[in-house]
């Protein structure tokens, strides 16, 4: 899944796009690995306030999406629908893409002191040499170095800690069908981004439902 990039500190910053395909694919190469080779099993659980919350069964827009995108990228139409259809639209998702009211300027000390620390530079040398085959295969095919990758995921994730509190098809179908006014619509740009992850689930044999 390719969303926007950025730390508790810095939610608007976004990834240079020629950085996303390298990173998705070594996140799909480590997703498929011995660690993650079917989801948890309460992967698929729902809350009850994600329950509640209308789904994408019968919206117009996710069923024009389903058939364009089935024709675009090969997948089964019929799947596509049914996963939108378990799709749900989240208001704190909307709210969260907003943009933040305006603070203070970064302390950069501060902020280079959270991130470039022990723990998680041993979680980055661990992750680095357990998907080193990856890393160099998206560098040698995308230009972009690995480094750059094991960065941006250590930022992101805490290299696969930190997976978010929301599942990746309920945020992307809320932002793709329901993006809320008040900003500039980027709407397109989330159907293009449910759209990829679509297709990386059903290349890496991944549970849409179960991914945060």
């Amino acid at each position: 899944m390719t969303l926007p990039v950025g730390d508790a500190d810095n939610p608007g910053m976004s990834l240079p796009a020629r950085c996303r395909p390298a990173i998705v694919l070594v996140l799909a190469a480590a997703l498929a690995g011995p660690a993650a080779t079917a989801p948890r099993q309460d992967g698929r659980k729902v809350s009850r306030q994600a329950a509640a919350a209308p789904s994408y069964a019968g919206h117009p827009e996710a069923r024009r999406f389903a058939a364009e995108a089935a024709e675009r990228r090969g997948l089964p139409q019929d799947w596509l629908a049914q996963q939108l259809a378990q799709a749900r639209r989240v208001a704190a998702v909307q709210k969260l893409v907003m943009p933040p009211p305006a603070g203070t300027a970064k302390n950069w000390a501060a902020y280079r002191a959270r991130f470039i620390e022990p723990r998680r530079i041993e979680a980055g040398v661990a992750f680095w040499q357990a998907n080193e085959a990856a890393l160099l295969s998206a560098e040698q095919r995308h230009g972009v170095p690995a480094e750059v990758v094991v960065g941006v995921i250590g930022v992101e994730t805490f290299y696969g800690r930190i997976t978010g509190n929301y599942r990746v098809v309920d945020a992307l179908a809320t932002l793709a069908f329901d993006f809320p006014a008040g900003r500039s619509d980027r709407s397109a740009f989330f159907r293009g981004e449910l759209e990829e992850f679509f297709v990386l689930c059903a290349r890496e044999g991944l549970d849409p439902q179960a991914v945060k």
